[in-house]
């Protein structure tokens, strides 16, 4: 079963490596149509290309999820290391989710405390667990607010994300981060996603020696806080 669990992991790497190719050359091009290189477009074919694009992005990154588990299943995903700054991490996850939030009516907020260290650890991946859980705020909350606090406490850098949303029931807090596990209702599946964002975040945070959890109460709200040590050691740096 080790071996067929692998020979899968691997295939599934493979394959995503492939989609991804053609994918990013349809992107491309559609990028050039939409800044006019071929000339100007009329309003409709603009509306057509937008489309064609936005829907690319989402595939792309629902591929980018099956080869991020596909990687770590197969022991493949490994870290790199480099010194980091919280709070720009925190700076570009708002500045990603910021237009979503905006046209929603939600408010956005983020607050770093002051003189933070530098950290140690892979930067990318970090922000790809922030942006996971500041996006999944931004998208299952349909009134409110959400803020991300960050701040450094017994060696550790603690970020949290806040909303106020629709929460979560106990039963579904102990599966949402397991591999394509969503929370089972009607308007959240209505919000697509392949249930595999917060399995991976939790295993990158584990793989900084950290910890993830989520504190809600359904109707009320939900708290997502990550912990991860300030600096990590070459010896975590594979999955």
């Amino acid at each position: 079963l080790e071996a067929a669990s692998r020979h899968k992991s691997q295939f599934l790497a493979n394959m995503s490596h492939e989609l991804r190719t053609p994918l990013n050359s349809v992107l491309g091009f559609t990028e050039l149509l939409v800044d006019g290189i071929y000339g100007e477009l009329p309003d409709k074919a603009k509306t057509t290309v937008a489309r064609v694009q936005a829907n690319g992005r989402h595939l792309l990154g629902l591929i980018n999820d099956v080869l991020d588990l596909s990687k770590i299943e197969a022991g493949q995903l490994t870290l790199a290391l480099e010194d980091y700054s919280v709070g720009q991490i925190v700076r570009s996850t708002v500045t990603a989710v910021e237009p979503l939030a905006r046209s929603k009516g939600l408010s956005l907020a983020a607050t770093v405390a002051e003189n933070l260290p530098l950290g140690r650890g892979d930067e990318r991946r970090l922000t790809q667990v922030l942006l996971n859980l500041a996006g999944n705020a931004v998208k299952f909350t349909e009134r409110g607010a959400i803020d991300i606090l960050a701040d450094a406490v017994d060696g550790h850098f603690e970020i949290i994300v806040r909303d106020t949303g629709p929460g979560i029931a106990p039963t579904d807090q102990a599966l949402i981060f397991d591999e394509f596990q969503q929370v089972d209702n009607s308007s959240t599946r209505q919000k697509g996603g392949t249930g595999l964002g917060l399995a991976i975040s939790k295993r990158i945070v584990e793989m900084h020696g950290g910890t993830i959890g989520v504190e809600s109460v359904l109707g009320s709200g939900s708290t997502f806080r990550m912990k991860i040590p300030i600096r990590v050691g070459e010896d975590v740096k594979a999955a």
